[in-house]
């Protein structure tokens, strides 16, 4: 903890009761005063910029998006020949016995044509998985699915996993949902544990360079025991951990003796209802409009009909209990869910896909969302949902009307943790590509920083955080540019200081005299 007086700014606290001031001052790591002089403590002249408080993803897998800053990104691949350059090309520079593992492709980003093993032939005998962007789908070689072993595909089908098949009936290499993390992740070669160590301190300190100063991470336990818990000492970003351990039993009889701080503690477990839009394995009420006589994928729990004892373990526990649902059927299932609660939290992880028939069901629901996602899919939306449920996808202003709360986040490493690009997503309606799509269903630039500030911090279950007033954590963003000024059709600021407990954690300022 540290103290730090920021002058000279503009200050939007994001607490109504006093939503702008020109100074904070921070001692001991939280908010002393608000429009206050120095004293004794260091003072950074903010030069007119903007400050607000820290921002918080409430969605994102931190391990994992550490770890992918070292492997192949597929995702500016824009056709064939780029992808099967590329893995040539990563393979030459690979030790003989390394797997070849990469991530981040879209079909999307080229004529919509899903990918085949043929496009892996380049990396001979070496094992290679591809993970789609959303890591609901691995595109493999043959050496991978002769260790894999998979069943029989009807028995792939009741597991909830999927081996997606040609025209012809033979293998593609691409396989979903179960078939992808219980077939094949089981069978990669596990880094040491120094090197998930050290994929937390990079995740880290990327995430600072975004703003960030709190996150809400899906772990698993034996991460969070063997790489979180030795290096609480060394984190300065907030961390809130949701479990992803999943299976029933649940075994959470040592959460409650978990040393937990204002860096990091356990707040909630997760399941899966289905799987997503671009790998067609979300589930809908109705068929995908691209694929007659197929609605997606129930898996694990919802596929087992135990996610009302699931519920009942997890809350049993104090903890929040957190689905992911994207398809309109697995986003009522969820609301089921929520209804049948109580006095426990249930967070809709992403609801992609919302019936108009459930908005009235929304109210005080939190949906932890992720603008880009919306601006991803919109792409495939006509092609994948038709017309009609185009509309459905990620309606912002209509949950918002409708009384849900939103904590926005981005699902790292599936795409960035950029919050600026989530808030032009959300403010502006327009796909990654530049298009237009529903722009009715727009929030305003202010309603979308809360939902990365304050309404975050509370889902999260950070306490005094995601605001700046007395008292409250000093986690705060200097920028670059006004963020409710501008206009984010055009114009982008950036984070250029972030500051966790009074302590600049990054510092990325022009030299200036």
């Amino acid at each position: 903890m540290t103290d730090l007086h920021l002058a000279n700014a503009r200050v939007w606290t994001g607490d109504p009761l006093h939503p702008v001031a020109e100074s904070i001052l921070i001692r001991n790591g939280r908010v002393a005063a608000l429009d206050a002089p120095a004293g004794d403590v260091r003072s950074i002249d903010c030069r007119g910029d903007v400050v607000t408080p820290g921002l918080i993803d409430a969605h994102l897998h931190l391990l994992l998006g550490g770890s992918s800053l070292e492997t192949l990104d597929l995702s500016h691949v824009r056709s064939r020949a780029e992808f099967e350059a590329c893995i040539e090309t990563a393979h030459a520079g690979l030790a003989p016995d390394a797997w070849l593992l990469a991530h981040g492709w879209s079909q999307d980003n080229w004529d919509g044509t899903l990918p085949t093993s043929r496009w892996l032939q380049s990396a001979g005998d070496r094992p290679v998985v591809c993970w789609r962007m959303d890591w609901h789908a691995a595109l493999v070689n043959d050496p991978v699915l002769r260790l894999c072993e998979l069943p029989e595909d009807a028995q792939l089908e009741a597991e909830g996993g999927r081996h997606v098949r040609g025209d012809d009936g033979s293998e593609t290499g691409l396989l979903l949902e179960n078939a992808a993390w219980k077939y094949v992740q089981s069978r990669i070669p596990s880094p040491s544990v120094e090197r998930r160590r050290s994929h937390l301190l990079d995740a880290q300190r990327h995430a600072h360079r975004m703003g960030l100063t709190g996150v809400r991470t899906m772990e698993y336990a034996k991460d969070l025991h063997e790489v979180y818990d030795p290096l609480r000492s060394e984190l300065t970003l907030r961390c809130s951990v949701v479990l992803l351990d999943r299976e029933l039993p649940l075994d959470l009889s040592w959460v409650p003796t978990f040393r937990s701080d204002g860096h990091l503690f356990i707040s909630g477990c997760k399941t899966f209802i289905d799987g997503t839009i671009g790998s067609r394995s979300a589930r809908l009420r109705d068929d995908w409009a691209d694929r007659p006589g197929d609605r997606g994928m129930l898996v694990e729990l919802a596929l087992e009909q135990q996610l009302v004892p699931w519920l009942e373990s997890v809350h049993a526990a104090g903890l929040d209990a957190a689905a992911h649902a994207i398809g309109d059927e697995a986003v009522g299932l969820v609301l089921d869910l929520h209804e049948r609660s109580g006095n426990g939290r249930v967070t809709l992880e992403h609801g992609e896909v919302v019936h108009p028939g459930d908005l009235a069901r929304a109210r005080g629901v939190w949906f932890s969302m992720q603008p880009l996602h919306r601006a991803d899919d919109a792409r495939s939306a006509v092609v994948a949902l038709g017309t009609e449920r185009a509309g459905w996808l990620a309606p912002f202003r209509s949950l918002r009307d409708a009384g849900a709360r939103f904590a926005f986040g981005s699902d790292w490493p599936i795409v960035t943790c950029d919050p600026v690009s989530g808030i032009h997503a959300a403010t502006t309606g327009l796909t990654v590509d530049g298009d237009p799509f529903h722009p009715e269903q727009t929030i305003s630039t202010e309603e979308a920083l809360i939902a990365y500030t304050r309404d975050a911090a509370e889902c999260c279950r950070f306490s005094d955080a995601g605001v700046l007033r007395p008292d409250a954590l000093g986690d705060c963003v200097r920028w670059r540019g006004d963020p409710l000024a501008e206009s984010w059709n055009t114009d982008h600021p950036s984070p250029i200081q972030t500051i966790s407990a009074g302590g600049v954690v990054y510092d990325g300022r022009d030299p200036r005299p």
